[in-house]
């Protein structure tokens, strides 16, 4: 039978203000990037083009489509052959992207 030691974890001071420091920032980050997001949304709802404000420009676009293939589906069966590839590749439809650089 494997016994398994245990050790306990000892937490000095210096630790606990990393720990609140990196939570805080984990929060910071997420309403940072909820914010973002409401953002980019709105700036993507004016439509495709480039815009530029005071200190950069967005450039609001639309990805060209492209297939994906369902390669689990496939590994299943052995020497597929290009009907069963058609049969599982997938259009993946276009999506609005957005870029920021500096001015």
């Amino acid at each position: 039978m494997q016994t398994i030691d245990t050790q306990a974890l000892v937490l000095t001071p210096d630790l606990f203000a990393v720990i609140d420091e990196a939570g805080a920032i984990h929060a910071e980050i997420a309403r940072l990037t909820k914010q973002l997001d409401t953002m980019k949304a709105r700036i993507k709802a004016t439509g495709t083009g480039k815009v530029t404000g005071f200190n950069y420009e967005s450039n609001v676009f639309e990805k060209a489509v492209s297939d994906k293939i369902d390669w689990q589906a496939i590994a299943m069966h052995f020497e597929p052959s290009r009907q069963l590839i058609t049969a599982h590749t997938k259009a993946v439809p276009s999506q609005i992207a957005i870029t920021f650089t500096k001015v």
